[in-house]
């Protein structure tokens, strides 16, 4: 599960942009991480990573009260969206989305071969089918390597959010540290500046978020993504 650079444009593309504003975003959920395979410790590693891309922890998004209130059915719910969104409340987010993609690379791993049980939780964390099949790709990709890389029981990436940048509405972009540790075999790979774009998801059973990854990765070139196309989902 290393990160391979991907986005809307397909793996291994870069995006253009310039790094972005802290700024006032509606807030909702939606997955659609990329995983990219870059450098020596990637060759045959998938990592939650898009090919996209912070300053210090700071700045948060403003969440409409319609769409904190849609998002949370009742107020015992543990992930409603707050009216404001900060650093804090992205990186327990992500954390949460993190989990359930290493859950899916570990079945995957345990299977030798991409798994109904992968798809499913993917599915939950992606923003579309495309950022899906790619994951799937990288997996089979892993597998004809004989996971070369990959621990035997991959934990899960940790990231923590920098900054959070100007997006459309109602998506979240922020630029985040990110750590593969837990996957690889070795010290991980250095990366560019990492970036993650959520977009509203309906809650589920394994997604309980309110939110979905439509971006998630560094730009080639080691600026910030647009932010149009990191929020796009199709």
């Amino acid at each position: 599960m290393i990160s391979r650079p991907m986005k809307r444009h397909g793996q291994g593309l870069s995006r253009a942009g310039g790094r972005g504003k802290i700024a006032a975003v509606p807030g909702v959920g939606r997955p659609e991480p990329i995983r990219a395979a870059m450098g020596p410790l990637c060759v045959g590693l998938v990592v939650l990573a898009a090919c996209s891309s912070g300053s210090k922890p700071g700045g948060s998004a403003t969440v409409p009260a319609a769409a904190a209130t849609a998002a949370s059915t009742t107020t015992a719910d543990p992930w409603a969206v707050p009216s404001t969104i900060t650093p804090a409340y992205i990186d327990r987010v992500l954390a949460e989305l993190n989990h359930i993609d290493g859950e899916a690379f570990r079945d995957a791993r345990a299977h030798n071969a991409v798994t109904p049980t992968y798809i499913t939780d993917e599915e939950s964390i992606r923003a579309s089918p495309n950022e899906v099949q790619l994951r799937e790709d990288l997996v089979n990709k892993d597998v004809a390597i004989h996971w070369a890389g990959v621990t035997n029981v991959p934990g899960d990436r940790r990231m923590t959010v920098m900054s959070i940048l100007t997006a459309p509405r109602p998506c979240v972009l922020a630029a985040v540290s990110v750590d593969f540790a837990p996957i690889t075999v070795g010290a991980p790979q250095k990366y560019p500046p990492w970036y993650v774009a959520l977009v509203p998801r309906t809650s589920s059973d394994v997604n309980s978020t309110h939110w979905a990854l439509a971006d998630d990765g560094f730009e080639p070139g080691g600026g910030a993504p647009t932010p149009g196309h990191a929020c796009a989902v199709s």
